[in-house]
């Protein structure tokens, strides 16, 4: 059964960020995962995120680990903020 969840946010710091791209803003309802982040993913029509796809950035608490930002169209682009962390090993997509 589908179950309304907290969403929580987080900046994940953009490497090589400028003025506005300093952070990427992404919204979980699983922030205990972010230690096994591996991927930022956003919509690649997404015209607030799409120019950070191939770039780099900091995972939140990690001491400084960064992970790709990647584009796939599964994202959808109305949740949260429209950037989805990926972890792998709790969602089957």
């Amino acid at each position: 059964s589908e179950e309304e969840g907290k969403l929580y946010y987080f900046k994940y710091v953009v490497e090589g960020g400028e003025e506005d791209d300093l952070h990427l803003p992404v919204a979980t309802t699983r922030p205990e995962t972010i230690v096994g982040d591996t991927a930022v993913c956003v919509h690649p029509e997404d015209e607030r995120y799409k120019h950070l796809v191939g770039k780099r950035c900091v995972v939140p608490m990690s001491g400084g680990r960064t992970i790709p930002i990647i584009a796939d169209d599964y994202v959808d682009m109305e949740f949260g903020t429209g950037a989805l962390k990926i972890t792998p090993g709790h969602d089957p997509n």
